[in-house]
Order: structure tokens, then sequence, then C-alpha cells
């Protein structure tokens, strides 16, 4: 047993019973809306983008149009045929060849534009959801929650995951003379696909 395995053993061993401990009440608190077009909105401001549905339009035809230049397409979903499953991917390093990446998040955030991810959603690579160059989220409007404070109280992703992650946007960054590089150390950029 390699000293990793032995002290992630240890850990696993001597984990607190996590209803021992409950969490503290949350309160529900700010605005409640939590509606497709502030979403919407909210992910326009950060950087993401909603797929425009066009006539007769597919969620492939759609990823061809918006990343025509894209080989490597991942999918995450049963229901979507990409070039490769996610359960192909052998290394998390391999994620860094993918151009798009089609996953579909549980829940959104309204007031955010933010989306989940757990490894549920990932297939337990989780860097994935990093480490590739486009992420194309499905997801249903009816799994919008209005803020951080529903979104903890009414999802039970939160509780049940081991590994969990909101993101609003494409990756980001800004020096101090205020110029914005977007992708410049995640994905290039957030599309989401509303679900019917």
């Amino acid at each position: 047993m390699s000293s990793r395995d032995a002290i992630l053993a240890r850990l696993r061993d001597n984990r607190p019973d996590p209803t021992a401990h409950p969490l503290p009440p949350v309160a529900k608190l700010g605005d409640m809306d939590a509606g497709k077009a502030r979403f919407e909105n909210s992910l326009q401001i950060i950087g993401g983008q909603v797929l425009e549905r066009q006539e007769n339009d597919t969620l492939a035809t759609a990823i061809a149009r918006t990343f025509p230049d894209s080989k490597v397409i991942c999918s995450a979903v049963p229901d979507f045929e990409g070039t490769i499953r996610i359960e192909d991917l052998d290394s998390p390093q391999q994620a860094a060849s993918v151009d798009v990446l089609v996953v579909r998040s549980p829940f959104g955030i309204a007031e955010m534009g933010s989306i989940y991810l757990s490894e549920a959603q990932l297939n337990s690579l989780n860097s994935a959801a990093h480490l590739t160059q486009h992420i194309v989220v499905i997801l249903s409007p009816k799994n919008l929650t209005a803020n951080m404070h529903t979104a903890y109280i009414d999802r039970p992703e939160f509780h049940t995951a081991n590994y969990g992650v909101l993101m609003s946007g494409p990756s980001a960054t800004a020096d101090i003379q205020g110029v914005l590089v977007r992708g410049a150390q995640g994905v290039r950029t957030l599309s989401v696909w509303w679900e019917d």
C-alpha cells in the first residue's frame, strides 16, 4: 500500500459520523425569482451563453454551428452521442484534449447564472469540467433555483455529493489594468442548452 493510499484509508476510517454533527439551519434569503430570464441574464453578464434553437435544431447541430472547428466532443450524458464517451477517458489528463464536453446539470442558480456539477454528472472525472476547451450544459428550466440559500436548502445534491462545483460562466482573469481574458485557466466558454 502506498503512503497516499494509507493516508486516505486512515481518513476514511476516522471520518466522523456526519449525522452526529448536524449543520445549522439556513434561512431562505434574498430575491426568490428562479426564472429562466433571470438565469439567462446572469449567465450572459458573467460571459456564458445560451445556445439558441433554430428551426429543426438539435443539440448536435447547435454544437456544430457554435463550435465548427471542434473535433473531440465528449458526452457525459446517455442521450447525446459525441465522438467519445466520458467513460472512455482513461485519465484526468486526457480531458485536456477534449474540445467540447456535453454534460447535464441537476440544477442551476438563477441569481448567479451558475450550474452545479458533481462526480455523478462527470463520471468521477471531475477535472473534465475544468480542462476541456468548451462546456455545453444541458439544463431544464424546471431545475432552476433562486439563489445559494434556496440551492443549499432545497437541492439534495449539496448533501449527497462527495465533490461538487458551481460553475459561473467560463474561466476569466483580469489584471490591475482591467484587461479581461476568458479561458485563461479553465474552460473558454460555458454554454447552456435548455432541455424541454
